[in-house]
């Protein structure tokens, strides 16, 4: 009825705003919906409506279970109960031992990079679509013999979309740990699906932290950085050098792939302000402070900075609120801050906790493994976004 009886604007409009398990089984209807649903143009209208009116929502939860094994489910958005379980292992083209980091979502997809043992920093990159379950193997890139040389390589990864051009790239920054090499800064791009080097170094003093939680937003991956200062001693080591050092924000620019500097705001030191991290909360660029009480050594807060002004330059910096209540310690896993102003914690005992800035209630749902630093939970929003000769999208 929907495609001889109305309009095709009007049909595209209540595709629109279809979930995408709905539109996945539409495929099959006619060769002008399997057309639509990959074009550009229609990828765009679904992800945005879908974002503007919170729909087609889900949670990312990657955990250890008691027995050691990673586990990652799909939870539902409003009541954060398993959607599904995912396999993410599996994903990969060989089987993996481990799968450090998972990074995202951008617009819906994620970045999963897997680990062997065996082999000289051996590695496999994965996109993912959960909603599609689409997945795209990334291919190997060849580096220079100077970084195949059996030394210790630090990589630190990067995802995003360049706004100007609709594609999704990985930056990767490749550093030989000890050496006197300037890093190595390779992007990947979907559209060519290939890997290029880059010769725009931000500077071999930097030591980049890459962030637990999200970190792109508008077309810039952002990092925590330290200026390190190194020293030379004998054979071609370098070994850092105490001194003073200066932290602040790099941020990668996906369109003109160049790398800027952001100073961090100065943040009162107190006993116990061990943790920082730079995440996106509520489309802000932010900095997470973890603070443990100095009166009773087990509880803890979080203040929350915001930025503003332009990528690059001096930022006014603003302590937006502060996570803090009977309930919350300092050993607490902070895992997302929500747009409805609930807070995600994975508390000691491996429960899964919610806690409520506004009535400074904290609920506890039921026991995911143990408390470990792996432990992630990411919203997404899903999206149509095909990696395998489909489209891309760019909000």
């Amino acid at each position: 009825m929907l495609r001889h009886d109305l309009p095709q604007d009007v049909v595209v409009e209540i595709l629109s705003r279809l979930p995408v398990k709905s539109l996945m089984r539409f495929n099959c209807v006619h060769k002008s919906w399997y057309a639509l649903m990959r074009s550009h143009h229609f990828i765009i209208k679904h992800h945005k409506f879908a974002t503007s009116n919170n729909l087609g929502r889900g949670v990312l939860f990657k955990y250890r279970s008691s027995k050691g094994h990673l586990c990652v489910s799909l939870l539902s958005n409003d009541t954060l109960e398993v959607s599904r379980d995912v396999d993410l292992l599996s994903l990969f083209p060989d089987k993996i031992d481990y799968l450090p980091c998972i990074y995202g979502p951008c617009n819906g997809i994620f970045l999963l990079q897997g680990l062997y043992k065996m082999g000289d920093n051996a590695e496999d990159l994965v996109l993912w679509n959960p909603a599609t379950r689409e997945t795209k193997v990334l291919p190997k890139i060849k580096r220079g013999c100077r970084y195949n040389s059996g030394k210790h390589l630090d990589c630190k990864f990067g995802f995003g979309i360049d706004p100007n051009t609709n594609d999704y790239k990985v930056v990767r920054i490749v550093d030989c740990h000890g050496c006197r090499q300037q890093p190595q800064f390779e992007v990947y791009n979907l559209s060519t699906d290939s890997w290029r080097v880059i010769d725009r170094s931000p500077s071999k003093l930097y030591n980049i932290h890459s962030s637990r939680f999200p970190s792109y937003l508008n077309g810039f991956h952002h990092w925590k950085a330290a200026e390190v200062y190194m020293k030379a001693r004998g054979k071609g080591w370098m070994f850092p050098e105490h001194g003073p050092t200066r932290m602040f924000i790099v941020s990668f620019d996906m369109s003109n792939e160049v790398f800027l500097e952001t100073p961090l705001p100065t943040v009162p030191c107190a006993l116990g302000s061990l943790k920082k991290d730079i995440a996106v909360i509520n489309d802000s660029v932010s900095l997470i402070v973890g603070y443990r009480g100095t009166r009773n050594l087990r509880n803890g807060w979080f203040d929350i900075w915001v930025m503003s002004s332009e990528i690059g330059v001096e930022r006014t910096w603003t302590k937006k609120f502060k996570v803090e209540g009977s309930g919350l310690e300092f050993a607490d896993r902070l895992l997302e801050i929500r747009e409805d102003g609930l807070v995600i914690l994975h508390k000691i005992d491996g429960s899964m906790a919610v806690y409520d800035r506004k009535t400074q209630e904290l609920r506890k749902f039921a026991k995911y493994g143990n408390h470990s630093y792996e432990c992630l939970a990411v919203t997404y929003t899903e999206t149509l976004a095909f990696m395998n000769g489909g489209g891309n999208i760019s909000e």
